[in-house]
């Protein structure tokens, strides 16, 4: 079995993503491996100024970033002893920033959950697992929806 050093595992907070974490966490200790616990903010498009929208929200983006790092360091702490663990933030597109993570940081895997949408909701909202299995330059690990 490979010796991994570091590990990515994105979270929307989620159960599932809680799932997945689950299963990194015991691979990152078992190896004493690094735990990258990644969250991605998608880009926020302000509707047209003529709407009146874009004023009501300066302060959005700003806002969504300190609870993110919030709820990172939560998870993160929640973990507790006897793993090594960086956080990121990123914004962006949400399969984009998880690959581009793995690469920068030199992941040996990348540890996930998949919502196991299937049909019309698949192919309306996509996949972000799916995605990141077939464009990864290192291993996947998926791991589907509790319950």
């Amino acid at each position: 079995m490979p010796q991994f050093r570091r590990i990515v595992c994105p979270t929307d907070f989620s159960p599932t993503a809680a799932a997945a974490l689950a299963y990194a966490c015991d691979l990152a200790r078992s190896d004493k491996a690094e735990l990258v616990l990644l969250h991605v903010l998608p880009t926020i498009h302000y509707p047209l100024r003529g709407l009146g929208m874009a004023e009501a929200f300066p302060h959005l983006q700003a806002e969504l970033h300190t609870r993110g790092k919030e709820r990172l360091a939560e998870a993160a702490k929640e973990l507790g002893t006897g793993i090594a663990v960086r956080t990121e933030l990123r914004d962006g597109e949400a399969y984009e920033q998880v690959l581009a993570c793995a690469k920068e940081l030199g992941a040996d895997l990348i540890v996930l959950g998949t919502h196991g949408h299937t049909g019309l909701k698949h192919a309306l909202l996509g996949s972000t697992a799916e995605r990141v299995v077939r464009l990864a330059e290192c291993p996947v690990l998926t791991v589907r929806k509790p319950g």
